[in-house]
């Protein structure tokens, strides 16, 4: 019996592949070079954000064969990216609504306070430090 045939139209040679991996490397080059340009923190993560969505595209389409399949498969990629660009999204809106001193120290704070390591001044002295720790409860 004879196999079936199979569209043998849209698979891609080796070529293809070394031609999507160059530009992978390109991108990766971009990504670092977006890392040393002298540009505002906010600026910096959107570009490398966006490199990486474009170079995330560009493995699941070719490396992941997804141009090759339709239908289910596209659908699953594209709602699968619009989870994570809502998970991405809701994390940045938390993290701009939060209290200066909750964000990381390499984070600048909305109100433009400079961060310290300092602790905030106390005027209650820490517990004593206990030498033993204190016995069970026996029950008596």
């Amino acid at each position: 019996m004879a196999a079936p045939a199979h569209n043998e139209g849209k698979h891609l040679g080796p070529a293809q592949y070394v031609l999507i991996w160059v530009v992978l490397m390109v991108l990766t080059g971009a990504t670092l070079a977006v890392w040393k340009t002298p540009m505002s923190d906010g600026l910096r993560i959107s570009a490398a954000l966006g490199i990486a969505t474009v170079k995330a595209a560009l493995v699941a389409l070719f490396f992941m064969h997804l141009y090759e399949h339709g239908g289910a498969s596209r659908l699953v990629l594209v709602t699968s990216m619009m989870f994570v660009a809502l998970l991405i999204g809701l994390t940045l809106a938390d993290n701009a609504t939060r209290f200066p001193y909750a964000n990381p120290p390499s984070s600048s704070p909305q109100d433009e306070v400079p961060f310290t390591n300092a602790p905030p001044p106390s005027n209650v002295p820490p517990p004593p430090l206990r030498a033993r720790p204190e016995p069970a409860y026996q029950g008596h």
